[in-house]
């Protein structure tokens, strides 16, 4: 049948070709009454325009080696389709619609993301499967230059054991002197591998017991935090092996007075919010994680009113040291990841609450950008981005379409 019906098509278009062209003048149109043309249009070409220039192939534009302090990198988890996440290049600033994207990196199956400044590389861990959606599971680490977005290097992770999950920004870290990278596995044995940035090779599998993510601390010591409610400090040497593991006493309650794992950094202290509302400050700088204490947010009216962090990653920092949170009102157990309809600003070092800023639309994570002048950016209630003016809490603008479908997280762009 099929190749009848072509026959009947081939053969209708030879004898279109041969009509001659007295032939062609006497067809009269199919179209007839008001709709029919009343003039032959013309094809002659305008000899008063331009040619048209020669179209360029085979380039390959450049990011900026240091990215502008309004650009930060979404994550997206592509979550109804997980095969097809990416991580956004996006300017905040910048309200033409054409001009936002600076670039997109795919990565695979809830991916995880870090990036070394000093290197201008960034690194995506990413998980595929041998028939695409199903088969054998392959992990593999992308090293990219992130001024071309090309590939330098894939890594082969040695069994396909990385953590998968959502967004988490300390899934991946890199050491504060830009040497090592360090990976968190779950399998659900919990370990990180550590890869040498010079070489571009794994060095070795730490196990961590009960202990996940990878908070860097001091020059060659990693922390992860623990079911018990401990921190579990790694020190490794300059080959990237394990020198000796050390646990602090238990700070927190994983049933009564749960954490976020998701901290910030401020001068290598590290904060982390409870789900109701305390603050506890870690000090990175060292060779060991040493808690330092802890700091209760909350006003007599939040206790009352049930005023709580909340968010998928509901926190980040400013250049200035401030600290923004997502807050949420009437917070119940099991509501720590819904987010919320204020984002409060707080001063860790003198305790106190700087300003509030309404978020309207909702909002499920957030990000700051670097700089004097620094914007907010929430993912709303639609799964679109509201950008604020981070010290005036004015609603800038809402950028959506922009290839997003559950954009959950951010990262600082360098």
């Amino acid at each position: 049948m099929f190749l009848f019906v072509a026959g009947i098509l081939f053969s209708q278009l030879v004898s279109a070709a041969d009509i001659t062209e007295a032939e062609a003048s006497s067809v009269k149109p199919a179209i007839t009454g008001a709709d029919a043309p009343k003039d032959k249009p013309s094809i002659e070409p305008d000899p008063s325009l331009p040619p048209l220039k020669i179209e360029k192939t085979g380039v390959v534009e450049r990011l900026p080696s240091s990215y502008p302090e309004s650009w930060v990198i979404v994550g997206e988890a592509a979550f109804f389709n997980m095969s097809a996440g990416k991580m956004i290049i996006l300017d905040l600033a910048e309200t033409r619609k054409s001009k936002q994207i600076k670039g997109i990196i795919d990565v695979s199956f809830l991916g995880n993301f870090g990036q070394s400044q000093k290197r201008g590389e960034l690194y995506m861990l990413e998980s595929f499967h041998k028939r695409g959606t199903r088969g054998p599971k392959e992990d593999v680490l992308a090293v990219y230059d992130k001024s071309t977005l090309l590939i330098k290097k894939e890594i082969e992770w040695p069994k396909p054991n990385r953590l998968q999950s959502l967004p988490q920004r300390y899934a991946i870290s890199v050491s504060n002197d830009d040497r090592f990278m360090y990976s968190s596995n779950f399998d659900p044995a919990a370990s990180f591998t550590v890869i040498d940035l010079d070489t571009h090779e794994i060095t070795t599998e730490i196990g961590t017991p009960g202990c996940v993510l990878t908070y860097p601390v001091g020059s060659r010591a990693i922390a992860s935090i623990c079911s018990n409610g401990s921190m579990l400090t790694t020190r490794i040497d300059d080959q990237g092996q394990m020198v000796s593991q050390s646990r602090s006493e238990p700070f927190f309650d994983t049933d009564t007075t749960p954490i976020f794992e998701h901290p910030v950094y401020i001068d290598g202290i590290a904060y982390f919010w409870s789900f109701e509302g305390i603050l506890h400050s870690f000090d990175m700088r060292g060779d060991e994680a040493k808690h330092l204490g802890q700091w209760d947010t909350r006003s007599e009216k939040d206790k009352a009113e049930n005023w709580r962090p909340a968010g998928l990653v509901h926190v980040d920092v400013d250049d200035a040291g401030n600290i923004y949170t997502i807050f949420q009102p009437d917070g119940k157990e099991g509501t720590q990841t819904h987010g919320g309809n204020k984002v409060r600003v707080y001063d860790p070092i003198n305790k106190t609450l700087v300003r509030e800023i309404d978020t309207p639309n909702w909002a499920i994570s957030l990000g700051v950008t670097r700089g004097d002048k620094p914007l907010l950016v929430v993912t709303n209630g639609e799964l679109n981005l509201d950008v604020f003016d981070a010290k005036s809490g004015e609603l800038k603008q809402n950028i959506s379409d922009f290839g997003n479908s559950t954009p959950l997280s951010f990262f600082k762009a360098y």
